[in-house]
């Protein structure tokens, strides 16, 4: 036998164990199914409906369960007391390198990709921003700023009563605006060319994101893939593109800036830059305002175009809602975010929409800050965590019909809303649950309310009433409604 085959044979067999070592589970792991070498469970994962395959794997593994995702095992969480408990501990806090992430921030910055001290830093000053906002001794203010966006956008949809419609472009303006209002003090027409720029961007960086976030858990994909498939350019061209926009509204700022404004987002950071505040940098800052705009966005985005598909099929829930909201506000006034104590089916209309519509069925993944032992098992450092959130939010055991539409999952038997209901967790749970949360609560209902109040939804004729989900576009956590049209028709 010659000596280069027995030195092939050498590397062969080395590549051989040092493949499947990668598919052998750590000591007393949670179990699952066998995955192939390399690329693990991922063929045998329905792209389609993760929820809903993570979902048929705890029935024979159980809640707590493991996969592969190319050489990385994965625990999965897969029913709402198990989540709950595990995301209330610091210990399952962390966040894993998504590529995605990574590579449209340049680096791990911002909130969603850091973790520790740096992340709790930002997460607080973020949260506490936006509470003072929508709930602070100046929040009537910022509520009549997201008003001014709701006039605008139902003005614009008045234009096109009658026509076949798709709501997306006027809808994303007024949200993107009312952001550029908490990040800087101030609104852009959407026809000037900085606002242009920002919303091409956003667009170009999400689908980019979307097919990247594979390459989270099989990174030898981005150097062995051609850059027609990749698109790697493509997306470090509007990521670069964006950073620089960032740049420029912070040097703006900068120049601007005296020590005693302290309206917006950016005003506040660079205070904390200022009294040398830990953590507090101008490279966090753009990250923070770029999160802002392509995930805050997108996700509030997400969630209307499929509250629209939702209540224009939905005839008769659209027809509750306009009633309650005509009986308790009237005719001639707008509704407010006060009016939502007195409107209990309108509150759980919208808030069936989030869980019906399930937009983040495995939300961003966590990771373990550190050794864990939990229900009997041993997750190492670093060991990435996954919850199932579409197993809360189709489990019979918290709603009647669960694979309906039905507002009264959120009222009880006097009618009335039921908050903070088990098993519905459309912003996350526990530490790492999302910090925009009562932004993007105002935003919806405010929104929602008073194009119902002014308009009918309708569907096209020759529509097929379907509500699916069209798997070409996102984030790849975000789950988007097909294309459609609408028909909006007078009240009034």
């Amino acid at each position: 036998m010659s000596p280069l085959f027995m030195v092939g044979a050498a590397i062969a067999a080395i590549l051989i164990i040092s493949i499947l070592k990668t598919s052998i589970r750590p000591r007393n792991f949670p179990p699952g199914p066998i995955g192939l070498p390399l690329v693990g469970h991922i063929p045998f994962i329905d792209a389609k409906n993760v929820g809903r395959s993570c979902k048929k794997l705890g029935k024979k593994y159980g809640d707590i369960f493991s996969i592969f995702l190319g050489t990385k095992p994965v625990v999965v969480l897969n029913s709402w007391p198990v989540i709950k408990e595990a995301f209330s501990k610091k210990e399952f806090s962390g966040r894993p390198g998504m590529f995605s992430g990574t590579f449209f921030q340049k680096g791990q910055t911002g909130i969603c990709t850091t973790e520790g001290e740096a992340w709790e830093a930002q997460r607080t000053f973020f949260h506490d921003h936006l509470q003072n906002m929508v709930k602070g001794k100046g929040s009537q203010g910022f509520h009549d700023i997201i008003m001014d966006e709701v006039h605008d956008i139902r003005t614009e949809l008045a234009k096109k009563v009658g026509e076949p419609i798709a709501p997306s472009y006027v809808l994303n303006i007024g949200i993107i605006n009312i952001l550029w209002t908490v990040a800087s003090g101030r609104r852009l027409h959407s026809q000037q060319q900085e606002f242009q720029s920002v919303y091409e961007c956003i667009e170009k960086i999400t689908q980019f994101m979307s097919k990247a976030a594979i390459m989270s858990f099989m990174p030898f994909l981005a150097r062995i893939l051609p850059e027609a498939i990749t698109k790697m350019e493509r997306g470090r061209y509007f990521r670069d593109r964006f950073v620089a926009i960032s740049e420029k509204w912070i040097e703006e700022h900068k120049q601007e800036y005296r020590g005693n404004r302290t309206g917006d987002l950016t005003d506040s950071y660079m205070a904390k830059i200022k009294e040398g505040t830990p953590y507090f940098t101008e490279k966090g800052l753009g990250a923070m305002l770029r999160e802002m705009f392509v995930i805050g966005a997108e996700s509030e985005s997400v969630m209307l175009r499929w509250a629209v598909r939702i209540l224009s099929v939905h005839t008769e829930a659209q027809r509750k809602i306009q009633a309650e909201i005509d009986s308790v506000v009237g005719v001639d006034k707008d509704v407010t975010w006060d009016d939502r104590f007195n409107l209990p089916y309108t509150r759980a209309a919208m808030a069936e929409i989030q869980r019906f519509a399930d937009i983040a069925p495995t939300a961003v993944g966590h990771k373990c800050l550190y050794d864990v032992d939990f229900h009997g098992f041993h997750l190492p450092k670093g060991t990435g965590v996954v919850a199932n959130l579409t197993a809360c939010h189709r489990d019979p055991a918290y709603w009647k019909n669960p694979e309906k539409y039905q507002p009264e999952h959120f009222l009880d038997e006097q009618g009335q809303f039921i908050e903070d209901k088990d098993g519905f967790v459309p912003f996350g749970s526990g530490i790492r649950r999302c910090p925009g949360e009562d932004l993007a609560n105002i935003e919806m209902f405010l929104v929602l309310a008073n194009l119902l109040k002014a308009f009918v939804f309708r569907t096209p004729e020759n529509d097929d009433k379907s509500v699916g989900t069209y798997y070409k576009t996102g984030t790849g956590v975000l789950r988007n409604p097909k294309p459609y049209y609408v028909v909006l028709e007078n009240r009034t």
